[in-house]
């Protein structure tokens, strides 16, 4: 009889085993879920930077503790944004991302639409979304690789334009005119003919609602005849 009841308890236990090791399997797969794919659905508000006003060349020298100050020189670009704090490249300040929205879709087959977030403590700033370049910063158009951490190669781009001159809202085409050319532009983005790149949308984007139809073409023609 005490055999038998050994049998039992050694199988109970093997079962207890497998079954909680399954379990753990489970929960340690759902847990170890990756992110597989980032697909940019909204772009930052800002996407066109002006020299002075939101960059410059120099660095910031930021001590251990408390905020940096600005030294000028030398031909590294610095942004102004959140410029002597704490963050993850901190001799060169930030880079303004609010208004971006990525679509993200996971190793287990779910996906979530993130907007970027920026969480200030004391003089550290942090932020759910991260960018990087790849290239040299540089003034004109930069490409800008957008991802999560921990960094798995998955990644979307978009681009900005660091300028000494702001670009007029509505000149699309960068002519230094507003007219009936540049509501063609945005109507063939509208039809897919051919699709704007982050910064002439935002630049053909009359309204600001973070959307290009054919009303802001219709706004681009008003301002043309004004």
């Amino acid at each position: 009889m005490k055999k038998i009841h050994r049998i039992i308890a050694a199988l109970t236990a093997i079962l207890v085993a497998i079954t909680c090791s399954g379990f753990a399997s489970l929960v340690s797969a759902s847990a170890a879920a990756t992110v597989t794919s980032v697909k940019i659905i909204k772009y930052p508000a800002r996407t066109e930077f002006l020299k002075g006003a939101d960059w410059d060349f120099g660095y910031y020298d930021v001590p251990d503790n408390g905020l940096g100050t600005f030294v000028s020189g030398g031909d590294k670009v610095a942004f102004k944004h959140y410029g002597g704090y704490h963050t993850r490249y901190e001799d060169l300040g930030m880079l303004d991302m609010n208004g971006l929205v990525v679509r993200v879709t996971y190793s287990d087959g779910k996906t979530a639409d993130i907007a970027y977030k920026e969480t200030v403590s004391g003089s550290s700033v942090y932020q759910n979304i991260y960018a990087s370049f790849r290239k040299k910063v540089k003034p004109g158009i930069n490409s800008v690789e957008v991802y999560f951490k921990p960094y798995n190669g998955v990644s979307d781009f978009y681009d900005i334009n660091l300028v000494t001159t702001a670009t007029e809202k509505g000149d699309v085409n960068h002519d230094g005119k507003v007219n009936s050319a540049d509501a063609l532009i945005v109507l063939q983005h509208v039809v897919a003919i051919k699709l704007l790149n982050a910064v002439d949308y935002n630049i053909g984007d009359m309204n600001s609602d973070g959307s290009i139809n054919s009303f802001d073409a219709l706004l681009i023609l008003r301002k043309a005849v004004a």
